[in-house]
């Protein structure tokens, strides 16, 4: 009975870390700077494209849109600290700066404005 327990014990901590690791976004992309596609309008406009369907995707474009809808209903609630800082620069960026492309994305992602009014919350609480 002792060793039966302390297998299954074995079992959970060992299958503990892939669970996890499932519960949270990859991190392959965690070094593309963010500040460097915002600052680029051909950047922006090619991920703008590709998550709109409009356009050819690079791979990380492709996991974007992939991933995108999950994210924003879940509130980013797989993505790491690092992620969800990439989230509220572009999301502040598109609304203060590109406002018709924002419009455009919440239509396709999220037509009934349930969670874009969560992030703008969020923003001006960060902001003040």
């Amino acid at each position: 009975m002792v060793k039966l327990i302390v297998a299954i014990v074995c079992c959970i901590v060992l299958t503990t870390p892939m669970i996890q690791a499932d519960d949270i976004y990859t991190s392959k992309y965690d070094n593309i700077n963010v500040d460097e596609i915002l600052k680029s309008d051909r950047l922006v406009s090619n991920y703008f494209q590709c998550l709109m369907d409009n356009g050819a995707c690079t791979q990380e474009g492709d996991l974007l849109k992939k991933l995108l809808p999950e994210a924003i209903k879940s509130d980013c609630a797989k993505c790491s600290e690092k992620q969800k800082i990439g989230v509220e620069k572009v999301i502040r960026f598109l609304t203060e700066n590109k406002s018709d492309l924002w419009k455009q994305v919440v239509a396709k992602y999220d037509p009934e404005e349930t969670y874009s009014q969560r992030y703008l919350e969020k923003l001006k609480k960060a902001k003040v």
